[in-house]
C-alpha cells in the first residue's frame, strides 16, 4: 500500500507524517471520523532520502510485513490457545476442564510473549517506510 504524506517531525531515520486525504475520502461515509487522517504516523527512512519538514513523501506499508506481524501477534497465540488446551486434556486426564483451560491460557500468554519479542527484533522492518520524495523516482 503506498500514500503521499507530508513530513512533520525528523528524528535521525525515523520520521513523523501525517497522510493526506486521498480521492475517495471526499464520498466516504467515514471521513469525519477517520482515524488515519487525524493522527501522525512513525516511518522509517530506510534509504536515507534527504526530506525536509513540510515535504511531500511517498510512503509504503509492505504487505508482507503486515501479515507477518498480524501472524504474530494475533495467529500464532490463538494456534497456541487450542494447542494448549488439547495438551492440558492429554497429560492431565482430569474429569473437569480446568487444566485444559489453564494449559491453553499458558499457552496463549507463552505464545503472545514469543511473538511480542520476534516484532521487537524485527521492528525497523515493520515500519512503513519512504520510498521517494512526491514527484521524484520510481515507485
Amino acid at each position: 500500500m503506498k500514500e503521499v504524506a507530508t513530513v512533520k517531525e525528523i528524528k535521525g531515520d525515523m520520521v513523523t507524517v501525517a497522510i493526506q486525504m486521498q480521492e475517495g475520502c471526499g464520498v466516504c461515509g467515514n471521513n469525519g471520523a477517520c482515524k488515519i487522517r487525524r493522527s501522525n504516523l512513525l516511518v522509517y527512512n530506510k534509504s536515507r532520502i534527504d526530506v525536509k519538514e513540510g515535504e511531500e513523501v511517498v510512503i509504503e506499508v509492505p504487505g508482507i510485513e503486515q501479515a507477518k506481524s498480524a501472524f504474530w501477534v494475533l495467529g500464532l497465540p490463538l494456534i497456541m490457545l487450542f494447542v494448549g488446551y488439547g495438551f492440558g486434556a492429554l497429560v492431565f486426564h482430569a474429569a473437569t476442564e480446568g487444566p485444559s483451560v489453564a494449559s491453553a491460557g499458558i499457552g496463549f500468554v507463552v505464545a503472545l510473549l514469543v511473538g511480542m519479542l520476534v516484532q521487537r527484533r524485527n521492528r525497523l522492518e515493520s515500519f512503513p517506510y519512504i520510498l521517494a520524495k512526491e514527484g521524484e523516482g520510481v515507485y
